[in-house]
């Protein structure tokens, strides 16, 4: 029914705004873009000369990769179930 169906909606919603709440108090952005510049850091051969820092770098890689990857894995499935909410409203 048609109230189900807002109910739905409004929960999507809601947990929208809270994983971009999430993103901020995880600072995502700065997060996200140190993963990049760790990843490049360990695509250079070089990096392996230096064994410690290589650790240090594959430690902190991991460390960014799981607030990453789980507020990427939140927000596009929010996102993918909008979108069936959206189809779910025109039928």
């Amino acid at each position: 029914d048609v109230e189900h169906i807002n109910a739905i909606g409004n929960r999507i919603a809601d947990l929208t705004r809270r994983t971009v709440d999430l993103g901020g108090i995880f600072d995502y952005d700065r997060k996200s873009l140190r993963l990049n510049e760790v990843n490049a850091a360990l695509e250079n051969p070089n990096v392996w000369n230096e064994p410690k820092r290589a650790q240090e770098l594959g430690r902190e890689k991991r460390l960014l990769d799981d607030v990453v990857s789980t507020i990427d894995h939140l927000t596009a499935g929010l996102a993918d179930n909008s979108e069936l909410y959206e189809l779910s409203k025109d039928e």
